[in-house]
């Protein structure tokens, strides 16, 4: 068999992220290197071949003549080899799946239905990567996210749409009880939420009752501590319906005034675009849309 005449993989990899991106800046961030080492890898495939692959404009890169030639033939090359060697690893190891989620959103709603993944793909093995804070989607440290966004635009990430969320307001059965009007809410305290403010603002405007929320409410670094304290009694929480809904059908919560409101933005699955074909991944998503 004649010895192969290839470059180095290296540098194919790149070249193929940048030619599909038509961006060194894009390529450089889906393959965490510097734009510098998109620059030198692709100068040494081009020197290899002995012919421009892409043409330098002001602020963008075209493909050459040469590069589109070479493009679809490399990019199908490599998507052949990471979908084999998927196969052989699915057959071989267990699949892991980190998931990034809010620490809210795995207490109330994730790992109560957890166990059914668990038990539909049980050569998955599921880790999660819970915080209190606001953050996006961090692909060094999770395969998937579960996050809140009005803006799901970030480059080179997947943006799957699982629900836009109704806004409800609830407290303890005892203070709803003394409620039997929105303006009687003024006599209860809102419990203010880190980085939620506009949740409260938005839903008490929608009642009529701009200003409502005073500034010397309780306050909480997450939607999970603020749903206890109202479970306590502490006074009313404005939230995504969505992780409550196992309290109101209990009984340990009421909605003391009813609204037809909307958080502005929407909650979304989120993955690089380049993984999406992974089966832990798509397995994943198919599951969390079917919830």
């Amino acid at each position: 068999m004649a010895t192969r005449n290839l470059p180095p993989l290296s540098t194919l990899k790149v070249f193929e992220s940048a030619a599909r991106l038509r961006s060194f800046k894009g390529a450089a961030e889906e393959l965490s290197l510097t734009q510098s080492a998109i620059s030198h890898q692709i100068a040494s495939l081009e020197r290899y071949l002995g012919t421009p692959l892409f043409r330098r404009l002001p602020g963008r890169v075209e493909l050459s003549e040469k590069g589109e030639l070479y493009f679809p033939v490399i990019q199908d090359a490599l998507d052949r080899v990471a979908l084999t060697t998927d196969l052989i690893r699915e057959r071989e190891t267990l699949s892991s799946l980190t998931v990034q989620v809010y620490v809210t959103v795995a207490v109330r709603w994730l790992i109560p239905r957890l166990q059914a993944f668990k038990e539909a793909s049980p050569d998955i093995a599921v880790s999660l990567d819970a915080s209190l804070l606001d953050w996006d989607f961090n692909p060094a440290r999770a395969d998937v996210a579960i996050i809140y966004t009005r803006t799901p635009d970030r480059p080179n990430v997947t943006y799957t749409l699982l629900r836009r969320e109704r806004l409800v307001a609830v407290c303890s059965k005892e203070i709803a009880k003394a409620i039997t009007s929105p303006e009687e809410l003024r006599h209860f305290p809102f419990l203010a939420i880190t980085g939620c403010g506009e949740d409260s603002s938005i839903w008490t405007e929608s009642i009529g009752l701009p200003g409502l929320v005073q500034k010397s409410a309780p306050h909480f670094d997450s939607y999970l501590l603020a749903i206890e304290a109202a479970i306590n009694g502490q006074g009313v929480a404005v939230v995504p319906e969505f992780l409550v809904e196992a309290d109101l059908r209990d009984g340990r919560l009421a909605i003391p005034v009813h609204a037809d409101v909307m958080q502005p933005g929407a909650w979304y699955l989120a993955h690089q675009q380049s993984r999406g074909h992974e089966r832990p991944i798509s397995k994943f998503r198919s599951w969390v849309l079917s919830q």
